[in-house]
C-alpha cells in the first residue's frame, strides 16, 4: 500500500479524497496537516481515520511513513508546499489549479523532476464512465471526425453555500487566483484537451461577476479553437442558486460529422421526488480512479495520466480565457 498524508483541509476536495484513501485496499492515510483553513476540521478528521495529526505541513513531510500526499492547501501555497514535498521525497498529487502563475506553476514541476518524484494534478471528468465511453466512441470513429464539443464543465453552487467548512479563500482574487471560473473550469479544460487530443490555438471569453455580485468573478464561457480544428465551447462556474437541488452539474454535447453524442451528466445518478426535488449521485468513480491512477504511477514508476507538465497547460489556457475576458479580444495561447 502507498501511505498517503493530506496537506490542509482548506479545500473541501479534501473531504472526499480523505474518504476515498481511507476506504482503499492500495493505500492507507498515515497523517493530516491543520495548515491553512478548517484547521480544526483536519484534527476531526485525522481523529476519524486513525491518522497522526500534524500542526502544518513541515512537520508532516518529516514524518517517514509519509510516501505521498495530497496537497488541498490554498492555491497561492501551492508553490511553497509542493516545492518542499518534492524536497522531501514525496510523491505529490496536489490540487486544482496547479499554481497562480506559470511561473510558479513551472518551478513546482522543475522541482518534481529534479527530485524525481511523481506530480500530478486531478481532474475528474476524464474519470467518470461516460466520458471514458464517448473517448472509446471518439477513438474507434464511431461518430466520424470529431467537429465540435459544448460542455457544462462544471456549474455548481458557490463555495460559501458548503456547510460547516471555511471557504473565504476562494473569493480572495490573491489566494485563489480567480472566482467560480479559475475553480471550476480546469475540470473541463482538462476533458477538452484529452477528448481532442489536440492543443488549443486561440480562445476568445466572457467571464464576470454576473449572478452574486461577488468581488470576483462567478461564471464564464470560453471559445476555444484547437489545432486539430475542433471547436469546443465551455461554460463554467458558481452558476447553481443556493435550492438547486444537488451542487454539481457536468454536461457534454459531443459532435462528429457521422454521429452526436448527448452527455446530460457525466455523473450517473436519479432523482427523488417527494416534497422537494433532490437528485442523487450514486457513484463517484472520478475520485477513486483517480487515486488508483495515482499509486499505478507510483508502484510502476510511469508518468500519471495527468502530469505537471499538463497542468500547465491547462493553467496557460485558462489565463488566456481571463485575458480574452478582460480584453474583448482573441487571445492566441503559445504553449
Amino acid at each position: 500500500m502507498v501511505r498517503f498524508g493530506i496537506i490542509s483541509y482548506a479545500h473541501p476536495h479534501a473531504l472526499r479524497y480523505a474518504s476515498t484513501i481511507r476506504a482503499s485496499r492500495r493505500a492507507k492515510l498515515v497523517a493530516i496537516s491543520g495548515d491553512g483553513a478548517n484547521s480544526a476540521l483536519a484534527k476531526v478528521e485525522a481523529k476519524k481515520y486513525g491518522a497522526k495529526f500534524y500542526q502544518n505541513y513541515e512537520q508532516l513531510l518529516k514524518d517517514k511513513s509519509v510516501e505521498a500526499v495530497y496537497i488541498a492547501i490554498e492555491t497561492y501555497r501551492h508553490k511553497e508546499v509542493a516545492i518542499r514535498a518534492a524536497e522531501e521525497g514525496k510523491d505529490i498529487l496536489l490540487e486544482k489549479p496547479i499554481a497562480l502563475t506559470l511561473e510558479d506553476g513551472k518551478e513546482i514541476v522543475k522541482a518534481a523532476r529534479k527530485a524525481g518524484v511523481k506530480l500530478m494534478v486531478p481532474f475528474n471528468p476524464r474519470f467518470t464512465q461516460p466520458l471514458q465511453k464517448a473517448k472509446e466512441m471518439i477513438e474507434s470513429g464511431e461518430i466520424g471526425k470529431l467537429e465540435y464539443i459544448y460542455t457544462i464543465s462544471e456549474y455548481v453552487k458557490p463555495p460559501m453555500f458548503l456547510e460547516g467548512i471555511d471557504t473565504s479563500w476562494f473569493f480572495d482574487i490573491r489566494k485563489s487566483g480567480g472566482g467560480g471560473f479559475m475553480d471550476t473550469a480546469p475540470h473541463g479544460i482538462d476533458s477538452l484537451f484529452w477528448l481532442t487530443e489536440s492543443e488549443p490555438v486561440k480562445v476568445y471569453a466572457d467571464i464576470g461577476s454576473k449572478i452574486w455580485g461577488f468581488e470576483v468573478d462567478d461564471i464564464g464561457t470560453a471559445l476555444i479553437e484547437f489545432k486539430n480544428n475542433v471547436i469546443a465551447l465551455l461554460t463554467a462556474g458558481w452558476a447553481n442558486p443556493k435550492g438547486y437541488p444537488y451542487g454539481l452539474e457536468m454536461k457534454y454535447y459531443i459532435v462528429g460529422d457521422d454521429g452526436f453524442l448527448d452527455i446530460r451528466t457525466a455523473y450517473p445518478d436519479f432523482t427523488v421526488y417527494q416534497e422537494k426535488t433532490e437528485k442523487i449521485f450514486w457513484e463517484r468513480a472520478d475520485v477513486e480512479g483517480i487515486i488508483n491512477a495515482f499509486i499505478d504511477a507510483i508502484q510502476q514508476d510511469r508518468e500519471p495520466p495527468i502530469t505537471g507538465e499538463d497542468a500547465l497547460k491547462n493553467l496557460a489556457l485558462v489565463l488566456a480565457a481571463y485575458e480574452s475576458s478582460k480584453t474583448g479580444k482573441v487571445v492566441k495561447i503559445n504553449l
